[in-house]
């Protein structure tokens, strides 16, 4: 079993031999029906999701609720996702936090700017159902 960054994971079934984890997301996109949709999959999965739908006002509750992994929308008003992401990385407490991208805007210049600001993952949308859990697990487990 993989050691997670927090070291706080609950484990949460077996499945097939394998540890499967219980993680803490937190989802910044100001689309709501894109933030019921990732919810829906990962809750399924069996891992707790808060959300936000602007990079302002997750800040804040991003810090008291110290997630596992946070999901940033790159195109937001106000705060835009490379600015949340700058931002959380300047917190001492986001040392083990996984950062990843979600966005339509999924062309290599999008990505390098985002690795620049400190992501460790970026997802292109539309989102596939069928992988999506699967690939946040792998990027927070770093298996990718």
């Amino acid at each position: 079993m993989a050691i997670m960054p927090n070291g706080d994971h609950a484990l949460r079934r077996l499945i097939g031999g394998e540890a499967a984890l219980s993680l803490k997301i937190y989802i910044v996109d100001d689309d709501a029906d894109i933030i019921a949709f990732m919810t829906l999959l990962l809750e399924a999965a069996g891992h707790k999701v808060s959300s936000s739908v602007a990079g302002a006002t997750a800040l804040p509750e991003i810090k008291a609720k110290r997630p596992d992994c946070v999901l940033i929308d790159l195109v937001m008003a106000e705060m835009d996702g490379l600015d949340l992401c700058r931002e959380l990385r300047k917190l001492p407490e986001s040392s083990g936090l996984k950062i990843i991208f979600v966005s339509a805007r999924a062309n290599e210049y999008w990505r390098h700017h985002a690795r620049d600001a400190g992501a460790d993952g970026y997802l292109g949308k539309p989102l596939d159902a069928d992988t999506f859990v699967r690939q946040v697990e792998d990027i927070v487990e770093g298996r990718t």
